[in-house]
């Protein structure tokens, strides 16, 4: 049972686990890529020919004794048996070197065994040579002085047995002995260096379930801040919501009380006193009023919650062009009031957004701006790019807003005192929250082109959304 635990635990992802394998992996990697290095370098490298100066002493003995020809095979008997046991070719015959002298075309001498006397390669310097079955690496040099030429060989496997244990692995031994040790070392300092992302899981699996406040745990590691921040940022959005949650059902229940009451007071006033039909019309306009103040709160309330909600997917949108279909849409609640509507839109300006929610902005702007304007007035929508953004503007001649209550408009609910208008408070609510989940802004300022009622100047929203 508990090695089943073992092994499910051994197949499911682990971090610590992936970085202690990827530091093996670059281990092996360098160590592959030395060996490789070293293979290449062996190839090419003529040192092991010509070490100790081999050819200069072949060649001085050959032109020294060659009036003395037993004398000179006895020499060269001595130097071929000194190079196999400098090469340990009484272990590993496959390292043995061979080495053959010619004078001319007078093969003066040849080492016994394998390859025999293989002609001289033509000219110096390292070549591949064929003999006795296999491929030869040979380097020959030829004498300035006479025409002996001495050649030295070793098998063309050589190298590869260089890389084997039997060879006393001077290369691959370390490497498979260092290996599994530098497994446990990986493992000790990859779980230290975890130890803060242990600290964190620790802390928040300590919480209770209602405790959204920040972490607590001020990491030193640079590695860790950006991840503490973003959960602390949505621990914030969190707890946000749920606020607004609150904040929505104790508002909706208040709002809504208000109006649904005053319908039930006119239908009871309006059963008591059913005989006289124009009082009983009077009251049952006076319903309707009320239960179409109603309708239009909770399509308010509606339209905010998908605001904050944003359901659908974003995508690019033509703000001109959605801006000129909702102002045909609202043209005849504008004409109603024999209000002059003036738009001056930039054409091809593209925003990133959810078509359901600028659409909610643009009519929550437009309907504010014909509500607050005097009959006969006129309302000024200008939409043109200000750098990496679009300005839109609304420009109306109502009596604006003061200064102090320009950002409590934007509060849900939230109506300035003595204003004659009704409404339910959250249309700039409902813009705000459309305009900030798009990264835009808004803000309230007085117009410059329209003059408000006495002289005043009226109200000019301003809202800046990023282009897409």
């Amino acid at each position: 049972m508990r090695l089943k635990r073992w092994l499910a635990r051994m197949r499911e992802p682990s971090v610590l686990r992936r970085l202690v394998v990827a530091q093996v992996v670059l281990v092996l990697a360098l160590w592959l890529g030395l060996i490789a290095f070293a293979i290449n370098d062996a190839v090419r490298d003529t040192s092991v020919f010509d070490s100790g100066h081999r050819f200069e002493s072949i060649i001085a003995v050959t032109e020294a004794l060659q009036d003395q020809p037993e004398q000179l095979q006895r020499v060269l008997q001595q130097i071929d048996l000194f190079q196999r046991l400098e090469n340990g070719a009484d272990d590993l015959p496959q390292l043995r070197m061979a080495m053959t002298v010619w004078r001319g075309a007078e093969l003066v001498y040849a080492s016994p065994g394998e390859p025999g006397a293989i002609p001289s390669p033509p000219g110096d310097g390292m070549q591949w040579v064929e003999g006795q079955g296999q491929r030869w690496r040979a380097l020959t040099k030829q004498s300035q002085r006479s025409n002996v030429r001495v050649t030295l060989m070793l098998p063309g496997s050589a190298t590869n047995v260089l890389l084997t244990l039997s060879s006393k692995g001077l290369l691959v031994l370390p490497l498979l002995i260092s290996l599994p040790l530098l497994v446990l070392p990986a493992w000790i300092s990859v779980r230290i260096a975890l130890r803060p992302w242990r600290r964190v899981s620790h802390e928040i699996a300590l919480r209770g379930a209602g405790d959204l406040s920040p972490l607590q745990f001020t990491p030193q590691h640079r590695e860790l801040r950006p991840m503490l921040s973003a959960v602390n940022a949505l621990l914030k959005r969190v707890q946000q919501g749920l606020q607004r949650e609150r904040s929505f059902i104790a508002d909706a229940a208040h709002e809504l009380r208000t109006p649904l009451a005053a319908m039930r007071v006119h239908a009871e006033a309006l059963q008591g006193r059913h005989q006289d039909d124009a009082q009983s019309q009077a009251w049952l306009q006076g319903m309707l009023r009320s239960e179409a103040r109603a309708t239009r709160l909770v399509g308010q309330l509606l339209a905010l919650m998908r605001s904050d909600a944003a359901a659908q997917p974003p995508q690019r949108l033509a703000l001109d062009e959605l801006l000129q279909d909702r102002l045909a849409a609202l043209d005849l609640l504008a004409s109603s009031k024999g209000l002059e509507l003036d738009c001056e839109a930039e054409a091809g300006l593209r925003v990133f957004g959810e078509h359901e929610g600028l659409a909610s902005m643009l009519d929550n702007l437009t309907e504010n701006a014909i509500k607050y304007s005097p009959p006969g007035g006129h309302l000024l929508i200008r939409l043109r790019r200000e750098g990496q953004e679009a300005l839109l503007e609304f420009h109306d001649q109502g009596p604006g807003i003061p200064e102090p209550w320009r950002e409590r408009v934007f509060d849900r609910f939230f109506r300035v005192p003595d204003q004659a208008q009704q409404g339910s408070g959250l249309g700039l609510a409902i813009v705000r929250s459309v305009v900030l989940g798009l990264g835009g802004s808004i803000g309230l300022g007085d117009s410059a082109l329209l003059p408000g009622p006495g002289g005043t100047p009226g109200l000019c929203v301003r809202v800046r959304l990023p282009l897409g």
